[in-house]
């Protein structure tokens, strides 16, 4: 559901974030079979939405860099 509000803009600036070794594979078979299709089912970009990572320090790594990024843009 998160990924689907990213791919329609509904959230933004919103990192989704996968933790685990099961999710590159997901990933892949969602590229595979979303993209199969003529049309396909997705565009090629929304595949890139999610950020797959080994474990949880690579997470928060994310986390507090978009937070940081975010930091910035709230500055006046």
């Amino acid at each position: 559901m998160i990924w689907q509000l990213l791919q329609v803009r509904h959230l933004q600036d919103t990192p989704l974030i996968l933790v685990g070794k099961m999710w590159p594979g997901l990933i892949e078979w969602e590229r595979s079979s979303m993209l199969s299709f003529d049309p396909p089912l997705a565009n090629p970009e929304d595949m890139t939405i999610p950020r797959c990572v080994a474990n949880a320090a690579d997470a928060i790594a994310i986390i507090r860099e978009h937070h940081g990024d975010w930091l910035n843009t709230q500055k006046p």
